[in-house]
């Protein structure tokens, strides 16, 4: 029996406020993440070198032959690496680069995963806006 002003509440509503189990929804059907998060391996997902010097990587508007031993400087404008791979996700789409990482830096001599989303190519050089101790914390590549 409902009282006065009170509106019978769906089944739907009773679960969660969202149809995914109470998780906000972005755009098409996507779950929301954080950027840094976005395009690295996640649980279960596999990421594979891309052999084809070719293959245009359309975030950076060039191919994978380009981005090969390209330079990628901090935030600062200094020199942190060089792009040793670009990878690709199960569907083939490219996703992240592998970034042979400068003993200057402060992390130690490794190779890290960098998404797509956190490069910028401003010509001659790619960048990014992640710290020294954010590389610190990257997926390291292992191949």
């Amino acid at each position: 029996m409902l009282l006065h002003g009170q509106q019978q509440e769906s089944k739907r509503d009773e679960k969660a406020p969202f149809r995914n189990g109470g998780r906000p929804r972005h755009g098409r059907g996507r779950t929301l993440a954080r950027p840094a998060e976005r395009r690295h391996r996640q649980p279960g997902q596999r990421l594979s070198e891309v052999k084809d010097d070719n293959v245009m990587v359309p975030s950076l508007k060039r191919t994978v032959g380009q981005l090969d031993d390209m330079d990628v400087l901090g935030p600062d404008g200094t020199k942190i690496g060089e792009v040793e791979e670009v990878l690709m996700d199960a569907s083939g789409q490219p996703v992240a680069v592998v970034v042979d990482v400068e003993h200057g830096v402060g992390i130690g001599d490794k190779e890290v995963i960098v998404g797509l989303d956190q490069l910028r190519d401003d010509g001659r050089t790619l960048t990014t806006a992640l710290t020294n101790a954010q590389l610190g914390t990257l997926p390291i590549w292992d191949d």
